[in-house]
C-alpha cells in the first residue's frame, strides 16, 4: 500500500503578509506560497507518495476542516506547514492540530519539512519508500 500523506497549511488567501508575523519571510505572498504548496505536493507525488492538501484558516474553521479530511481517509504521514509551526501567534492552532491528529490518526507520523523543496527527503525519514507503510 502506498504511503498516504496530508499536507496541512495556511490558505494563502487568509494571510496578512504585511503583518510582523509574516513580513519576516522575505518574498512571501499569496502567489509564492501557493506555488510552494503546489510544488511541494507535486514533488511528493512524483516521489510516489499519495498526498492530499488541506488549506486552513487561522482557527475559525481549521479544526473542522482538518477533522473532516482525516476522518474521510487514513493518513500515514501528516505535514504541517511552517506558517502554522514557526509563527508564535499560531502556537495554539499548532497545538490543537497536533492533538486533533493524534486522536484521530494515532499511528500517523508527523513530518516537519525544513523547506518546501525538501519534503520528499523529509518524509523518507519515516517512510523510506512510498510503499513502506
Amino acid at each position: 500500500m502506498t504511503v498516504r500523506a496530508i499536507q496541512i497549511g495556511l490558505d494563502p488567501d487568509v494571510i496578512d503578509y504585511d503583518s510582523p508575523d509574516f513580513a519576516r519571510f522575505p518574498g512571501l505572498n499569496a502567489e509564492t506560497l501557493r506555488e510552494a504548496h503546489d510544488k511541494n505536493i507535486e514533488q511528493l507525488r512524483e516521489a510516489g507518495y499519495a498526498v492530499d492538501g488541506c488549506p486552513i484558516d487561522f482557527g475559525e474553521t481549521a479544526l473542522d476542516v482538518v477533522k473532516q479530511k482525516i476522518t474521510e481517509k487514513t493518513y500515514d504521514a501528516v505535514l504541517i506547514g511552517a506558517g502554522v509551526r514557526l509563527v508564535a501567534s499560531n502556537t495554539l492552532l499548532f497545538e490543537a492540530l497536533v492533538n486533533l491528529v493524534h486522536v484521530h490518526l494515532p499511528n500517523a507520523r508527523f513530518v516537519f519539512n525544513q523547506r518546501a523543496e525538501t519534503s520528499p527527503d523529509d518524509i523518507r525519514r519515516w517512510f523510506p519508500t512510498p510503499d513502506d507503510r
